[in-house]
């Protein structure tokens, strides 16, 4: 009778540790998946490069041609353009956000 409560006992115990031990088992992704993940992942960092890299160009350019007027004392057309830069440079940075975070794009933060 003993014996008989124990085991009862016993096996009682162990299907309650497989329970507990259940949820906390961490579920290991497959490879093709993986694989998937970092080819998605590279595929938008080289997105979000080109895209950098042609703001920069685009900045770079207007700069040298504000410079390239300024020595050529156009001044009407050199003060034309900062105006439209100081008022369009806010708006590029409101929508450059504003697309980020619809995108959940990968920063330097890891966010």
């Amino acid at each position: 009778m003993k014996d008989s409560k124990e085991q009862e006992w016993l096996t009682q115990f162990k299907q309650d540790l497989e329970k507990l031990e259940k949820p906390f088992e961490a579920k290991v992704p497959e490879q093709g998946q993986i694989l998937r993940v970092l080819e998605d992942f590279k595929i938008k960092r080289k997105r979000a490069f080109r895209r950098e890299l042609a703001i920069f160009l685009i900045t770079a350019i207007f700069i040298l041609i504000s410079y390239s007027m300024l020595a050529l004392k156009l001044m009407p057309i050199f003060i034309w353009i900062q105006g439209m830069l100081i008022g369009g440079v806010p708006v590029m940075f409101i929508v450059e956000r504003k697309r980020r975070k619809k995108q959940n794009e990968v920063s330097d933060y890891g966010f």
